[in-house]
C-alpha cells in the first residue's frame, strides 16, 4: 500500500506540473494540506519535504513555501549551429601521443601511473581554422600498434567504431561551454587568434554503459564561428 504522504506528494506534483502554480508562486502551506487531505502535521510536512528535496519547491523562513523554477520548466535542447557547409570541412590530425598527466588521468577515471592517448586535431573550412580538438582516450579504446597514417584518426568516433564496435555518438555525455581568452601561443596560432580575442572552451565527457569514461575532450572554437540554438519543448 502506498503511504499517505506519497499519495499526497504525487497529487501535489500533478498540480505543479499542470501549471496551476507558476514559478515563484506561493504554494500550499502545511495547514492547507492538513485541511485538504485530513492528515496530521507529520504527514503534511513529509509530503512538502519530499517535494522540496526533489527541487520542486523551496522555502523562505517566515514567508512560506514557493514553487521552484528548476524542475517544472520544459525540456530544453541545446545544439550547435554550423556556420559553414560541412562539405567544405577538413580535419588535420596534428599529433597522437601517449601521456600520463595526473589531471587527465583523474578526468578519465584512471589510476595513477597508467596512461592514455592524446589526439590533437584542428578542424577548418575553406582553409579557415575554427576548432581545435584535444581528445583524451583510455588505452582500451585505442588499437595498438598505432597506425602510422595520422589521418586514420581524423574521425576518432569512426576509428573507435571500426576498431571496437563502440558508437561514441550514442553514449551518455556531459558538456560545458565557457568563454575564455587563450594565452597558449600554439592555440592562438592554430585558430588565427590574437591574444585579445576570445574562444569558446568546450569540455566533454562521454561514458560507457558501465559508467567508465570513454573520452575526455577539450575543444576550443573560434568566437566568430560559435552559434547555438535553444529549443524548448512544451510538456
Amino acid at each position: 500500500m502506498i503511504p499517505k504522504y506519497e499519495q499526497i506528494k504525487q497529487d501535489l506534483l500533478s498540480v505543479i506540473k499542470n501549471h496551476t502554480f507558476i514559478p515563484g508562486d506561493k504554494f500550499y502551506s502545511e495547514a492547507d494540506i492538513k485541511r485538504n487531505y485530513s492528515v496530521s502535521s507529520i504527514t503534511a510536512v513529509k509530503a512538502l519535504n519530499e517535494l522540496t528535496n526533489a527541487g520542486y519547491l523551496y522555502r523562505i523562513q517566515g514567508k512560506g513555501t514557493f514553487v521552484s523554477k528548476s524542475k517544472i520548466s520544459q525540456n530544453v535542447k541545446f545544439s550547435d549551429i554550423e556556420l559553414h557547409s560541412l562539405d567544405t570541412e577538413k580535419v588535420q590530425v596534428l599529433s597522437i601521443e601517449e601521456e600520463q598527466e595526473p589531471d587527465i588521468l583523474k578526468e578519465l577515471g584512471l589510476p595513477a601511473g597508467s596512461s592514455y592517448y592524446k589526439i590533437k586535431r584542428v578542424r577548418s573550412f575553406d582553409d579557415i581554422p575554427f576548432l581545435v580538438h584535444i581528445t583524451h582516450l583510455p588505452k582500451k579504446l585505442v588499437k595498438e600498434p598505432l597506425s602510422e597514417d595520422l589521418s586514420a584518426y581524423a574521425s576518432v568516433y569512426e576509428k573507435v567504431r571500426k576498431d571496437f564496435g563502440i558508437d561514441l555518438f550514442s553514449l551518455a555525455s556531459t558538456e560545458t561551454n565557457e568563454i575564455v581568452f587563450p594565452d597558449d601561443p600554439e592555440l592562438l596560432n592554430l585558430l588565427h587568434l590574437s591574444f585579445r580575442e576570445p574562444a569558446v572552451k568546450q569540455i566533454k565527457h562521454s561514458y560507457l554503459p558501465d559508467r567508465s569514461v570513454a573520452e575526455y575532450i577539450i575543444s576550443y572554437k573560434h568566437w566568430k564561428y560559435f552559434k547555438t540554438k535553444i529549443e524548448v519543448e512544451a510538456e
